[in-house]
């Protein structure tokens, strides 16, 4: 079976095609360009695909104004998965209110959960880190949510009254500029925050689990952590992939 697959992240939105089950592609775009998603009936035409799957963690007021803009006979093809839907492959954690478990994290739960019968930790390093383990009997324990250190920056940036973007980047804990204090302190706040979080779960559990991340900041979150890491460019839709085998 042929299919497309849709995140609809906080920054970006992203377009998968899978085919026989496979990812054979994946885009990414930012909302202000949506010319992928006004080409979707060319897409599901030419792949032959017979559904749109997709997971959204936006507003219900701004996906609604991305839905009204797709023609009616693709609209008719789209489904989107819930974190309630996820439960049915994995215990969420959040029991009095699921849904309030962002769907990504919980798809990014359910992809891990079928690659090792080990205890899981999953790092999604997006527009926010979000860290959450997954125990061998498939039980989601909890998990955290961090600021990003793009998040952290944006902040500064936003609050300072003068642009400090064109000093020079002076790495050290030793500063001597506005750029360098903040972008040196950012990377200690983003970094050193998930490496004792990943201790903190680490001795909670007393077991040694599989390390997965996944999201655009993967990179410097394995250039910067203490643990041994897999990286999985598309955990998510290889959530999704488990709902449609």
């Amino acid at each position: 079976m042929n299919f497309c697959a849709i995140d609809f992240g906080h920054t970006n939105y992203k377009l998968a095609l899978i085919k026989e089950n496979n990812i054979i592609s994946v885009q990414k775009n930012n909302y202000e360009n949506i010319s992928e998603l006004n080409n979707l009936a060319t897409i599901v035409k030419k792949f032959n695909c017979e559904k749109i799957v997709c997971c959204n963690v936006l507003k219900e007021a701004d996906l609604q104004l991305i839905m009204n803009e797709l023609p009616s006979d693709i609209n008719e093809i789209i489904k989107f998965i819930n974190s309630e839907d996820c439960n049915q492959y994995i215990s969420l954690a959040y029991k009095n209110n699921l849904n309030n478990l962002g769907v990504d994290r919980a798809l990014n739960l359910v992809g891990a959960s079928v690659k090792t019968n080990k205890d899981i930790i999953v790092i999604d390093a997006g527009t926010a880190t979000t860290i959450d383990y997954l125990d061998f009997n498939k039980n989601h324990i909890g998990g955290i949510i961090l600021p990003s250190k793009k998040l952290i920056d944006s902040v500064f940036f936003e609050m300072l009254d003068f642009d400090f973007s064109n000093e020079e980047l002076i790495e050290g804990i030793f500063s001597s500029n506005t750029r360098s204090s903040i972008e040196n302190g950012s990377t200690i706040s983003a970094y050193h925050s998930i490496n004792n979080t990943l201790d903190k779960m680490i001795e909670g559990r007393g077991v040694t689990p599989e390390i997965y991340v996944t999201g655009g900041n993967s990179k410097s979150v394995l250039d910067n952590c203490n643990y041994p890491i897999i990286h999985v460019e598309s955990l998510l839709f290889e959530g999704i992939l488990v709902f449609e085998a």
